[in-house]
């Protein structure tokens, strides 16, 4: 996935967690070793070997909600499921939801994520996140105000963004390096004008991400002109927020206009269309995204909206809606793939650690399986099709993350799935209960 659109047949090494070689490289770099030999060797053949897959927006405390919010828009989503699941979260159950996400996330060959948290118990996202291995941007979301938000997840500015710089502290390059912090003011209807001025000094004052949701379904959008007197991507200009650090997530109703704006700040949106087919939110235009010279990254979003973490199923659709969209110039296999991987990491402004196969970078490394009935007969012929279109997560046999191995032929390596599994359903049959009892 690097710009010359290399694919070859070859060895791969890696030497102290970093890509050192490729292909017909890889012989006098082994020479060079000492005493000429690795330490550990993975046969890959009958697949293929490729940057792993950048999970652009993420709620892994969302996890747990999954299959208990079915057949909504997104506002009342929100006010009726969400919201109040999330207002019931404890640390353990916030620990619990993160885990399962991550399983399946690694088991699908997903090695970055850019994840918004809840409000509260953000630290044990993080700690679930260093645990596991995988790369993280992450950060709490931000809510002071909003119809419908409950009272616990509301919470002054000040005190936020006071837990903001202690996560900062606690977790930015953390991990070897692996994790980073960042600001995830929910959306302009939960921020007041103060929490999102706060956010833009904060942001330059550490070098944070700004991670939000941006103009995602019309409804949204009708309030938000009604509750600060333009669209999203406007008020977010009007307050210097779009620049590099700005990573919007979904971008559905953006007009023209918002469009080369978002360009020319060199901001960064994040296309989930599994997410946005299943609130009835729309068909977003990756490629009008595209010529305006934004920055595009792909996501799944939450397990409560999609339900899968599945980022083979994310292109998949991608390439199907642009079709619907752009009939004429749809994206093709190889821009999609781009958008979960090398196109992702520059959406997070991670392009020179990962994203691709080339020497120096970061060993974030997976490989898929091309040897599956669904891939007969010739998935060599078009590697970016059969990627896109004909592989599935059960493809995946190895996720390595800056070198370490996270899961190795359906086997996870830093987490166990059947533990993970039986705290998800305890700490989700406790949140079920905490919300009957707020409801009675």
């Amino acid at each position: 996935m690097d710009a010359a659109g290399t694919v070859e047949r070859g060895d791969l090494l890696i030497v102290d967690g970093r890509i050192a070689a490729l292909g017909e490289t890889v012989p006098a770099a082994l020479l060079a070793l000492p005493e000429g030999q690795v330490d550990e060797t993975y046969d890959a053949a009958g697949g293929w070997v490729l940057p792993g897959f950048v999970e652009g927006h993420l709620h892994l405390c969302q996890t747990l909600f999954r299959g208990a919010a079915e057949q909504s828009d997104l506002l009342r989503w929100l006010r009726e499921a969400i919201w109040p699941f999330e207002a019931a979260h404890t640390e353990s159950s916030v620990a619990a939801s993160a885990r399962l996400g991550l399983c399946e996330l690694i088991g699908a060959g997903v090695t970055c994520v850019n994840d918004m948290g809840t409000v509260h118990h953000t630290h044990a996202i993080g700690e679930a996140i260093e645990s596991a291995g995988i790369r993280a941007v992450f950060g709490k979301a931000l809510m002071d105000q909003g119809e419908g938000v409950p009272e616990p997840l509301i919470e002054r500015s000040g005190a936020a963004l006071d837990e903001v710089r202690a996560l900062v502290k606690r977790f930015h390059g953390s991990g070897g390096g692996r994790l980073h912090v960042s600001l995830a003011p929910r959306f302009i209807l939960s921020c007041s004008e103060e929490l999102w001025r706060d956010v833009h000094d904060l942001s330059i004052e550490e070098g944070l991400l700004i991670h939000t949701h941006i103009a995602e379904s019309s409804g949204e959008g009708h309030e938000v002109e009604r509750a600060v007197g333009r669209t999203a991507a406007r008020h977010f200009a009007t307050l210097g927020l779009l620049g590099q650090r700005f990573v919007g997530a979904h971008g559905v109703w953006l007009d023209s206009e918002e469009l080369a704006e978002l360009g020319r700040a060199d901001a960064a949106l994040v296309h989930c269309p599994g997410s946005n087919l299943k609130l009835g939110s729309g068909l977003a235009s990756v490629l009008s995204w595209k010529d305006a010279g934004i920055r595009c990254g792909l996501g799944s979003d939450g397990a409560a909206c999609n339900n899968r973490l599945d980022p083979f199923a994310e292109m998949s659709l991608a390439a199907g809606v642009s079709r619907v969209r752009h009939a004429d110039r749809p994206l093709s296999a190889r821009d999609v793939l781009a958008l979960a991987t090398s196109d992702g990491a520059r959406a997070l402004g991670l392009e020179a650690q990962i994203g691709s196969l080339e020497v120096g970078k970061q060993a974030d490394v997976i490989v898929v399986d091309a040897t599956r009935p669904h891939h007969g007969p010739t998935p060599e012929s078009d590697v970016y099709a059969a990627l896109v279109h004909s592989s599935r997560p059960s493809d995946v046999r190895l996720t390595m993350v800056a070198g370490r191995v996270l899961f190795r032929d359906q086997r996870w390596i830093t987490l166990d799935p059947l533990a993970v599994l039986a705290d998800a359903w305890t700490e989700a049959r406790a949140i079920e209960r905490r919300v009957d009892a707020e409801k009675r």
